[in-house]
């Protein structure tokens, strides 16, 4: 879909996107959410947290995506043994 920046068209197909948000899905649909996943929190130090960070950046990525990474590859080795 072309990104648009006309204010007119924003306008309009926001008030149709309100008109219909209350609306049932149509017959034979099913409402899903295929990206749903699950989140942790985890307890960190604030040395810990500094030095994801520190090695994050030195990467060029986001602390998130480093330690999804690590999660990830450990969970490979795990598979594995």
């Amino acid at each position: 879909m072309a990104k648009t920046t006309d204010p007119a068209l924003v306008e309009q197909l926001r008030r149709e996107s309100e008109q219909t948000k209350e609306d049932a899905y149509p017959s034979g649909t099913t409402g899903r959410r295929p990206n749903r996943q699950k989140v942790y929190s985890v307890r960190l130090s604030a040395e810990e947290e500094a030095e994801v960070q520190r090695v994050a950046a030195a990467k060029h990525l986001p602390a998130s995506t480093l330690v999804r990474s690590w999660i990830l590859e450990r969970l490979d080795r795990e598979r594995s043994a």
